[in-house]
């Protein structure tokens, strides 16, 4: 790696410059980005930031998606929500303050606006704390495009609606370009795919994003799916901590024992090059491409981020986890190269360029 692309992959400690608390079990932080830093962290509206907080002699790393939008808030600023027995989560909303120091790697991420021919609609699907990103790219959009932006926002009732004053104060700022629709589930019950399929009526060329719950993804994704709309314009954030609890305490699985015979290669295209990489008796593709000088993108390798995903071209690997992908995402051949080990006998082949 070079100088550069080892600092992009790094923690570094950043001050905590401000806390809102935007319910009763949701706060966000912003941050002061010195001078030196400024480059490393500049993001595109719909990244996220990397977390490591120590913990009983243990160092947690968390992904939290930024809330801000660049060129429009001051400083970069993350959304967290109290998760059931969350360590982190709860450690963050209930002893982060200002002022206080903590250890962040540089942005990362592909849940991004995509520039679109002829200012193509957004259609935004957000459920509880998925808002975060949704809501970075929404401003960003509404502030630099002439995009018409429709907000489809699922939350529990009307208490755990976060951002409600800022979603409010951009309507009120581009009422002809920007529409929210609430969905509560206290009085409407979970959404269902007809309540979605509503929403989208008239607007299935638009460009869709979708950010939340699991099964409310799922719920969006099927309907998309019955209307054929948004045909190779649906981006997705599959973004989960850790469902285990104990993982991190938890030691690494032994690698799977070497097979005898001669070292084993797969293929890579990173950046528009085809390349072959050696890798070694039980060694992940991530680990062995970095190994070889290359420079693919990562965060948590923990499976949950997404960020190192990759197309599985040719033949099989296998994978220790794989949070940030559902049962659609593994049948299309996706894979996450910090999980993947190599498997069989037949030619591997990957490609970090395809677009998710």
């Amino acid at each position: 790696m070079t100088q550069t692309s080892d600092a992009k992959h790094r923690f570094h400690e950043l001050v905590v410059a401000d806390v809102i608390q935007e319910t009763a079990d949701t706060r966000s932080f912003a941050f002061d980005v010195p001078d030196v830093l400024g480059e490393l962290f500049r993001y595109t509206p719909g990244q996220f930031l990397t977390f490591e907080i120590p913990w009983d002699g243990l160092r947690l790393h968390r992904c939290y998606s930024l809330s801000s939008a660049p060129g429009i808030d001051a400083s970069p600023k993350v959304t967290v929500k109290r998760v059931d027995r969350g360590r982190v989560s709860n450690w963050m909303n209930d002893r982060l303050e200002k002022g206080a120091r903590i250890a962040v790697k540089p942005p990362e991420g592909h849940f991004v606006l995509r520039a679109a021919e002829q200012e193509r609609p957004l259609v935004m699907f957000g459920g509880g704390s998925g808002i975060t990103p949704i809501l970075s790219i929404l401003k960003s959009a509404l502030a630099n495009t002439r995009r018409r932006v429709k907000l489809v926002y699922a939350n529990r009732d009307r208490d755990s609606i976060i951002f409600r004053s800022e979603l409010d104060a951009w309507r009120d700022r581009f009422p002809d370009r920007f529409e929210i629709a609430h969905h509560l589930d206290s009085e409407r019950g979970f959404m269902h795919a007809a309540n979605a399929k509503d929403h989208f009526a008239g607007l299935e060329n638009a460009d869709f994003y979708i950010c939340g719950p699991a099964p409310f993804m799922d719920v969006v994704e099927s309907a998309l799916e019955e209307r054929q709309a948004g045909r190779g314009h649906v981006f997705v954030e599959r973004f989960v901590s850790p469902t285990d609890p104990d993982r991190v305490q938890a030691p690494a699985a032994a690698p799977p024992p070497a097979a005898v015979g001669a070292p084993k290669t797969f293929f890579m295209t990173l950046e528009g090059v085809r390349s072959e990489v050696p890798v070694k008796p039980g060694e992940t593709l991530l680990a062995a491409a970095q190994r070889a000088g290359f420079d693919p993108s990562f965060s948590c390798q923990e499976g949950y981020c997404g960020c190192c995903i990759a197309r599985l071209r040719s033949g099989k690997v296998q994978m220790r986890t794989h949070d940030a992908l559902n049962a659609k995402d593994i049948a299309n051949r996706w894979v996450l190269a910090c999980q993947s080990r190599l498997e069989g006998d037949d030619p591997v082949e990957i490609d970090f360029d395809d677009s998710y």
